[in-house]
């Protein structure tokens, strides 16, 4: 009797072992404006441009960053949740008298997340508004964007990289 009751004990404990399933864990993926502002809590995601390059209608294509003093290709982009950005000095300032905060706008993307809307960028020094990027890749830590853009009566193909500042 004492070996049936062991027996039934123990065939217990199995059938409860081998009958639970493992907890499922629901990855939800991250929404663009997440991945570019920050998840829920955060207030804020720094990126810096690490990658541009302007296309003229002749196919010549000009490096915007190393053709750039570190005073600016250091500088500091700030995309806050409330779709508010910021563009930042970086560690080195073109003229020490210069503020750190160079400019600051809003931001938006469309409802299907493809497009990426700015009120205003500065752009070889002249300040350019409305511009909308379409988005080419955006994850959690680099953002690339083209657009269009038209200086002088020139129109020129543009492609950003931006990578996350850690």
């Amino acid at each position: 009797m004492r070996i049936n009751i062991v027996i039934i004990i123990l065939f217990v404990c199995f059938a409860g072992i081998f009958s639970c399933k493992k907890g499922t864990t629901v990855v939800v993926p991250k929404t663009k404006t997440e991945l570019l502002a920050g998840v829920a809590g955060t207030t804020s995601k720094t990126w810096k441009n690490t990658k541009a390059e302007a296309t003229n209608p002749q196919g010549l294509k000009i490096d915007l960053v190393s053709t750039q003093p570190t005073c600016v290709t250091d500088n500091l982009l700030i995309f806050f949740s409330n779709k508010t950005y910021e563009i930042r000095e970086g560690a080195t300032k073109c003229n020490a008298t210069d503020p750190d905060l160079l400019l600051k706008a809003n931001w938006s993307l469309n409802a299907t997340e493809t497009q990426f809307s700015i009120d205003k960028i500065i752009f070889q020094g002249r300040q350019v508004e409305n511009v909308v990027f379409d988005v080419v890749e955006l994850t959690e830590t680099t953002f690339v964007g083209k657009t269009s853009l038209a200086l002088s009566g020139v129109t020129y193909q543009f492609v950003a990289t931006f990578e996350v500042v850690k």
